[in-house]
């Protein structure tokens, strides 16, 4: 039987350490990034006008879906190389990872029930239109935060002086794994949310 710790510093040492940097900072992305947003969401007051936040209290009982999207991110990347490729982690890791992310915006910007720029309030007592809904949101967002990683990526290998792809084909299809992945990962959060009457 493989020793866990073996394993565990070979596959973290799997990429160059770009990579690994890169990594590190996606974990710390996913939890600070939404943090510092919501808190631009109290402090603004404009902010606070187009789509009032809920509550710190509240923040803390939905922290816990940045946590496992922080969570994902590390665990797919311990997946060998050999294994799943660049494709797929994009599909599974990081696309769960941002429905996640946008399952704690969702409660924390008070989307479901609110009366801001973004609302449901309206669909929120009809479990298919609000599911839809949350579909499209979510294409938005999803498209968003794969843009800004993307941008990390081509930055990062600029700045070390990497050759990338120019024709942006890795780059479409990075997008378009983080947003398959992101409504796949949305849907199994609803529908565990559905058999326990939690939507």
């Amino acid at each position: 039987m493989p020793n866990p710790l073996e394993y565990l510093i070979e596959n973290i040492s799997w990429y160059e350490p770009m990579y690994n940097i890169a990594w590190v900072l996606f974990i710390l992305y996913a939890l600070t990034l939404p943090l510092l947003l919501l808190l631009a969401f109290h402090k603004i007051p404009a902010l606070k006008e187009i789509q009032p936040p809920q509550d710190w209290a509240f923040h803390r009982k939905t922290f816990p879906y940045l946590i496992g999207a922080a969570f994902v991110i590390f665990s797919f990347r311990l997946i060998p190389y050999w294994i799943f490729n660049d494709k797929i982690l994009h599909f599974l890791g990081g696309g769960i990872a941002i429905a996640l992310i946008y399952e704690y915006f969702v409660f924390n910007l008070s989307i479901r029930e609110g009366g801001g720029l973004f609302s449901l309030k309206h669909v929120a007592d009809k479990r298919a239109a609000y599911f839809l809904a949350n579909l499209i949101l979510l294409v938005f967002f999803s498209s968003f935060f794969s843009v800004f990683s993307e941008l990390y990526e081509f930055i990062s290998k600029y700045a070390a002086g990497y050759e990338f792809d120019s024709s942006g084909f890795d780059t479409w299809l990075d997008i378009l794994a983080n947003l398959g992945g992101s409504l796949l990962g949305y849907t199994v959060i609803w529908l565990w949310k559905y058999r326990t009457k939690k939507t």
